[in-house]
């Protein structure tokens, strides 16, 4: 039999699957059929004007209350980019299904249907929305007072980490704050760089030799716009930023809502690098100053390199990590059950801690065999130390004990 004999029937097979109801029907996967065990939740939506922008925001709500209650604070999500709308982080809505009292998404002013007023220009009329200071000492604090919030958990994803951080150490009305979650966390934009480029553990520093210098010519002479440095974009976005492919509704929805204005200011033209007013920014000398319990969680494939999740996690008091195994930097859509396990989790703990007296009770769980290691080479010293004092006191006892009795120690 010929190969064109082949071909007929095999182009016919095509064509039925492509023509067959099934197929017309599907266009992409949405994030509520990756997001496992999501429960009926209602919405409530609301709207804050703040310097002239109304800025929106959506509670999520579990329709029928658990049994034992909705016993877990409110859970506040700040979105990445900058100015990458909230959209992409709805899979962790399924936390409101296990116990939170609420989860609480918000676009920050500028981006998705917080959107500017139509006609103009984020540099040119608002100038502080590329100002990070403006999202945590102006922004975020006056949702929490609207919300009426006495106290609540914070939940951060790339830049949204970085506010996150800012909040917590330098806002001046932080009391209610019970912990933050950061994934996906940077606190050096230097670091983080450098990080990517590693000849050993950098997602860019261990692709082909011919790839990163295409990279860096394109990157040298700010083509940024052209089709090859776009194609290249496009290919790692699905090697190290979102592994679900084809992507889902919520990340394609929150894309199209993205302000490329106040995104280029403050993170930069380039993909690979920091060139904006981000570029500089270090907050890992003063991430000791968080007196919260920290999540720390990022995925195996992420563009946070390992080194710059544990050098944050070496600065922190209460602190765990915890490495998410098939997750690029979105961990809440490629690995969306195991993230809201490991959150819920954490939360709980978080909050038990509370009751018993704050955070400094907070017992940190030990997700990472390296993390083991190090716990297990700094308590051993500890452990063999305890052991030999307690040997020499209980020989004092005894021999003491022995003298008093009329007994003399054998020679």
């Amino acid at each position: 039999m010929t190969t064109s004999s082949l071909d007929f029937p095999r182009a016919v097979l095509y064509f039925l699957i492509l023509v067959s109801p099934s197929a017309s029907k599907w266009t992409q996967w949405t994030c509520d059929e990756l997001t496992p065990s999501l429960c009926d939740l209602s919405v409530t939506k609301g709207h804050v004007s703040i310097n002239g922008i109304r800025v929106k925001y959506w509670r999520y709500r579990r329709k029928q209350p658990l049994l034992g209650g909705q016993f877990l604070l409110p859970l506040i999500a700040l979105h990445g980019g900058p100015s990458w709308p909230h959209g992409y982080l709805l899979p962790l809505r399924q936390l409101a299904c296990r116990g939170t009292n609420e989860v609480i998404f918000y676009d920050q002013a500028g981006c998705g249907e917080s959107a500017l007023p139509e006609g103009s220009n984020a540099t040119v009329d608002y100038p502080h929305l590329l100002r990070p200071s403006y999202y945590s000492d102006v922004e975020l604090p006056t949702l929490v007072r609207h919300w009426k919030l006495d106290q609540y958990h914070i939940i951060g994803h790339s830049w949204g980490t970085i506010l996150a951080q800012m909040f917590s150490i330098l806002s001046h009305n932080t009391t209610g704050l019970a912990s933050l979650t950061l994934i996906g966390p940077l606190s050096d934009a230097k670091s983080y760089i450098d990080a990517q480029w590693d000849s050993r553990d950098g997602n860019l520093g261990t692709l082909p030799p011919f790839m990163q210098d295409r990279i860096h010519d394109l990157e040298d002479n700010h083509q940024y716009g052209s089709a090859e440095y776009q194609a290249i974009d496009d290919v790692l976005t699905t090697y190290f930023t979102l592994r679900t492919a084809p992507a889902p509704d919520c990340f394609t929805d929150s894309k199209a809502g993205l302000n490329r204005d106040i995104y280029v200011g403050m993170q930069g033209a380039s993909e690979f690098t920091m060139s904006g007013v981000l570029q500089s920014f270090n907050f890992t000398p003063r991430l000791n100053e968080i007196d919260v319990p920290v999540l720390l969680a990022s995925g195996r494939f992420d563009t946070m390199r390992p080194s710059i999740v544990k050098t944050m996690q070496d600065q922190i008091k209460y602190v765990e990590r915890k490495l998410l195994p098939h997750s690029g930097h979105l961990s809440m859509i490629d690995d969306a059950g195991l993230l809201n396990d490991v959150v819920a989790d954490f939360l709980g703990r978080v909050e038990m801690a509370q009751r018993e007296g704050g955070a400094s009770k907070f017992v940190p769980t030990i997700w990472e065999e390296e993390d083991k290691v190090v716990a297990l080479s700094i308590k051993w010293p500890v452990i063999a130390f305890t052991a030999m004092f307690a040997f020499v006191v209980g020989m004092a006892v005894g021999r003491s004990r022995k003298f008093k009795a009329g007994y003399a120690p054998i020679e």
